[in-house]
């Protein structure tokens, strides 16, 4: 790719690395579906094997430069053992209700342009990226935008692209998911009312976890 070239050229990648993220292989990503039984109808979540495909080495770089940027809110949720450390201590009252949302099909909703929006200004707040790469900001913006827009599968011997929306299966595709998420939680935190406000707002990806009262969850429904 002429973008990993130039890189390599100015010296903001190794030949090591410069030949690890080199495309070289000629497997085109499958796209297949996993039923969803835990749900009415039983809908199926679409995914994009990526592994061992053209992009997959640059997708898992990305995905560990922007890993420093995820988890910047008071509802971020590591895995199964962070949500319990901090449940653990959670007193519930009797009018406390356990509320859990869910975002369809998250990963192919995310919109590119305003999620790159949101990564360029999370790249000049924390410093933290720096360690892991010689690229500069602007560089890391150019070629995500490529990975994210170039996103293309076969399914039952076609070849198709992705127009809209990261790709289930893309190592890089939940670091921009949560970033996404993380700024739409701020906004409504800056902007629910104070007396609408959850005990309790916890979220992995796109599951959410909260503890309202029971008059605040008619009027958070309707919000």
């Amino acid at each position: 790719m002429a973008i990993l070239s130039e890189f390599k050229d100015q010296g903001k990648l190794s030949s090591e690395l410069y030949s690890h993220l080199y495309p070289t292989s000629e497997k085109i990503p499958k796209l297949y579906c996993l039923p969803k039984i835990h749900k009415h109808e039983v809908p199926f979540r679409p995914i994009v094997d990526y592994t061992g495909s053209t992009g997959y080495n640059t997708s898992r770089y990305f995905a560990d430069i922007l890993g420093p940027l995820v988890g910047q809110t008071d509802s971020f949720v590591k895995n199964s053992q962070h949500i319990a450390s901090e449940l653990i201590s959670l007193e519930l009252q009797e009018d406390d209700i356990l509320v859990s949302h869910d975002v369809v099909s998250l990963f192919t909703n995310t919109p590119v342009k305003e999620s790159l929006d949101i990564i360029s200004t999370r790249l000049e707040l924390v410093s933290d990226w720096q360690d892991t790469t010689m690229l500069e900001k602007d560089d890391i913006l150019e070629h995500l935008e490529f990975v994210l827009t170039t996103t293309y599968f076969a399914f039952s011997g076609e070849i198709y692209r992705q127009k809209f929306g990261a790709a289930m299966g893309s190592p890089v595709s939940p670091l921009v998911a949560n970033m996404f998420m993380e700024q739409l939680e701020r906004k409504l935190s800056a902007t629910v009312p104070e007396d609408l406000r959850p005990k309790l707002w916890k979220r992995y990806v796109d599951d959410t976890l909260g503890v309202v009262k029971e008059e605040q969850w008619i009027s958070l429904r309707n919000f």
